[in-house]
């Protein structure tokens, strides 16, 4: 079946890769000191920037304004907001990849009218205000047989629907739930009339591209109490760290090929996307110990890796996904969960980049390849890569080649051999889920290149190239 990008998909495969994303996103920040009658800045605003639907949750505190903005799934922490009360004036920005998204307008009766310059393009921003701010509660005070606290995350924000528990240390799996409301409060009623005290504790459950997670989170008081006296205990989600079960981190373990002895390696390891709670997340570099990098927070990784040797300037490695196969100057990579528990895997060699096998096509120059990485929050297995020569600026049907991710997974590696060197190609990724032959919701789609504030049209490759990687993203 032949497809073009802009009569098979249209402008709702543009939307729905510009406003895709990863990552579960959190719904507020913390709660800010005045009251929502008072503060028309902090809570949660919907709207559209262009016509890209987007969101925002913000977090007023004098005069400075934090939070985070949203296009798509996607979280952007909000830098340098400053609201003008007398004005009503609201000015901040947030980075897209490299490039400063400036945000600036008017906030008046509950709606935001301003502009988005990215690049030097600007474009309109509409939001509107849509719920209050919820206003601060008062410590939680110690009361007999309960016990009771807030859930946050690492940034102060709020989590909602965690489940809390109160673990009876006489006997065996007797316990008390609760779940924490849309502030992350909870509390727990303890029973009167049983022995023993009582042990805190929580789980916090995301589904992260593909993979479900249940994360113990930890109290910042976790000594055991006596029912008859009660408790506050607060909880905060961290990805890294030591407790008293260990790390908190999970396992990166990386493996030499070729006589590269890992113990000689640094790795650096990039987010490829925000973190498991919505998080930016940072980059790690270190050097391999043990064969592994432990306390690794969970996400989405892309790895690089040279060689340190003595005496000589350090050596850049091959890096594949997993335990070797396809091998590039970086492997991008998720978490899985193992019977070794929850791991990610790299194998490293020495070499320079790989090229596909010497074969003629029609002008070009032999044993020349277009490959990169698929990824998506949803199972590839299916998926249709797409390659077609660009020609007068658009996809030229007539060259149109194809390629299917035939393995489960929500990161697949593809290439293409025969391509002609120094000619430039579109590529784009769909899975028709529901077999229809046509581009709708539920399905995934996607495109090399599109961007917000870069390009809305897919942008060209020149082969060769091993790093077209792109995303696809299901269609609402």
């Amino acid at each position: 079946m032949k497809l073009t990008l802009k009569h098979a998909f249209g402008p709702l495969l543009v939307t729905a890769v510009m406003a895709g994303g990863m990552g579960t996103p959190s719904l507020a920040q913390k709660a800010p000191v005045t009251t929502a009658a008072k503060n028309p800045v902090s809570g949660e605003w919907t709207g559209k920037l262009d016509w890209i639907d987007v969101r925002s949750t913000l977090t007023l505190q004098g005069n400075k304004v934090t939070g985070t903005f949203y296009f798509g799934d996607r979280p952007h922490p909000i830098e340098a907001g400053v609201w003008d009360v007398k004005t009503g004036q609201l000015s901040c920005r947030w980075m897209n990849g490299s490039r400063p998204v400036t945000v600036k307008g008017i906030l008046k009766n509950g709606t935001f009218t301003g502009t988005a310059t990215i690049s030097g393009g600007t474009d309109p921003l509409v939001m509107k205000r849509a719920a209050p701010a919820p206003t601060t509660a008062a410590p939680a005070q110690v009361t007999p047989y309960v016990m009771q606290g807030v859930v946050r995350d690492a940034a102060g924000r709020p989590l909602a629907g965690v489940e809390v528990f109160a673990d009876n240390t006489l006997y065996y799996n007797a316990n008390v739930l609760a779940r924490t409301d849309a502030q992350g409060r909870y509390r727990l009623e303890l029973p009167r009339n049983e022995p023993g005290t009582w042990k805190p504790g929580a789980y916090v459950k995301r589904e992260y591209h593909g993979v479900f997670y249940e994360l113990r989170l930890y109290p910042g008081d976790d000594s055991p109490f006596a029912a008859s006296k009660g408790a506050v205990r607060d909880f905060v989600w961290r990805l890294s760290g030591r407790q008293e079960d260990g790390l908190l981190g999970k396992v990166v373990y990386v493996y030499g090929e070729e006589g590269v002895n890992v113990a000689n390696v640094e790795v650096t390891l990039t987010p490829s996307g925000p973190l498991i709670d919505g998080s930016a997340g940072r980059a790690i570099t270190r050097r391999v110990t043990g064969g592994r990098i432990e306390d690794v927070p969970i996400g989405r990784y892309t790895m690089t890796a040279r060689l340190l040797r003595d005496g000589t300037a350090p050596t850049p490695l091959l890096v594949s996904p997993g335990q070797g196969g396809k091998y590039g100057a970086s492997a991008t990579s998720d978490f899985q969960k193992t019977n070794y528990g929850v791991i990610m895997e790299f194998t490293v060699k020495l070499g320079a980049a790989p090229a596909p096998a010497a074969v003629g096509n029609s002008g070009g120059t032999a044993g020349r390849s277009i490959s990169g990485v698929l990824q998506s929050s949803a199972d590839l297995q299916g998926t249709a890569v797409i390659l077609c020569e660009v020609r007068n600026g658009e996809c030229d049907e007539s060259t149109e080649r194809q390629t299917k991710i035939t393995t489960s997974g929500t990161s697949a590696w593809y290439s293409f051999s025969n391509v002609t060197e120094g000619k430039s190609y579109f590529i784009y990724g769909w899975k028709d889920t529901d077999g229809n032959g046509r581009a709708n919701a539920g399905d995934l789609v996607g495109m090399f290149g599109a961007q917000y504030g870069v390009s809305s049209e897919p942008q060209a490759v020149t082969a060769p190239s091993m790093t077209a990687d792109f995303d696809v993203t299901v269609l609402n």
